[in-house]
């Protein structure tokens, strides 16, 4: 069994100079949870049935990570 963490991100943006006026939004990333499962796509289904608002398809979709992989 592998240990796979499900990465989120939190955006922060505001119409100010800092952020580009809303352009450019200062995106903050964090393990949301973990999961054990043998596979990616195992880890893929028992991440949805926790959370089904998940997603981890597109240019900004949620990631999922194993330990070994996050150490890089």
């Amino acid at each position: 069994m592998t240990t796979w963490h499900v990465i989120k991100e939190k955006y922060e943006n505001d119409n100010t100079a800092e952020f580009g006026f809303g352009d450019c939004p200062r995106r903050t990333s964090y393990i949301a949870f973990s999961v054990k499962a043998e596979g990616r796509r195992k880890a893929m289904s028992k991440a949805k049935k926790i959370d089904p608002r998940l997603r981890f398809s597109g240019q900004f979709g949620d990631q999922l990570w194993t330990d070994a992989e996050w150490n890089l």
